[in-house]
């Protein structure tokens, strides 16, 4: 199965908006920086991928992620929705079977969390032309990450509840879908307890700390 990885990455200039009121710009930009450069180590060690591509508004991204030999693409339309809507259209004009979404703020995300999901898909795809499995977060509200065969499988409905509205958008579409939990991937840093979780679990004593490791 020819699948790709797509990472939707805004922009450096105000990212985390979230946590404004407890980190600094600096501080906010180093922590985007550090968890796809996480990313995109665990993806390329895993060997997974035929690609991964970067979906951006922000040049500083695409020269950013140069060092890591990733695909990047500038976005023709602002937005998370059309970011991902453009990375899929990429990925189906050159063939790619399946499209696997993944935030960029999912800092826990290792190898064997990326195998047991692909292999749940490729199951699901067997049976099923067209299918999608989707990963919420903690909470059950948000789409952390989806694979989608093809890649433009449903329409992208990214924002508040987007769960229950990419759940929808299949069974309008006669989409095979099925909700996939994985505690590693269901984790993602949206405001400052995620972060603060996320850096004892990983026995970090500081944010710094954390972005020099």
């Amino acid at each position: 199965m020819k699948i790709w990885l797509l990472i939707p990455i805004k922009s450096f200039k105000r990212p985390k908006s979230r946590l404004n009121d407890v980190l600094t710009l600096v501080e906010r930009k180093g922590l985007v920086q550090r968890m796809l450069k996480h990313i995109i180590k665990i993806q390329q060690e895993s060997k997974l991928f035929d690609r991964c591509l970067i979906v951006t508004e922000d040049k500083d991204v695409l020269n950013f992620i140069k060092q890591f030999h990733c695909h990047g693409l500038l976005q023709k339309k602002p937005g998370l929705n059309q970011a991902v809507k453009e990375g899929a259209l990429e990925a189906k004009k050159k063939k790619v079977e399946s499209l696997f979404i993944m935030h960029g703020d999912i800092p826990q995300v290792d190898k064997n969390s990326l195998i047991k999901v692909i292999n749940y898909h490729k199951k699901l795809v067997v049976n099923n032309n067209q299918a999608v499995t989707l990963i919420p977060d903690e909470l059950g509200e948000g789409s952390n990450c989806m694979i989608c065969s093809p890649p433009n499988a449903i329409p992208f409905n990214y924002g508040i509840d987007s769960c229950s509205k990419h759940l929808e958008a299949a069974d309008k579409a006669c989409v095979k879908i099925k909700l996939y939990n994985s505690v590693k991937l269901s984790s993602d840093i949206d405001k400052y307890n995620d972060l603060d979780k996320f850096l004892k679990i990983k026995k970090y004593s500081t944010l710094q700390e954390y972005l020099d490791n």
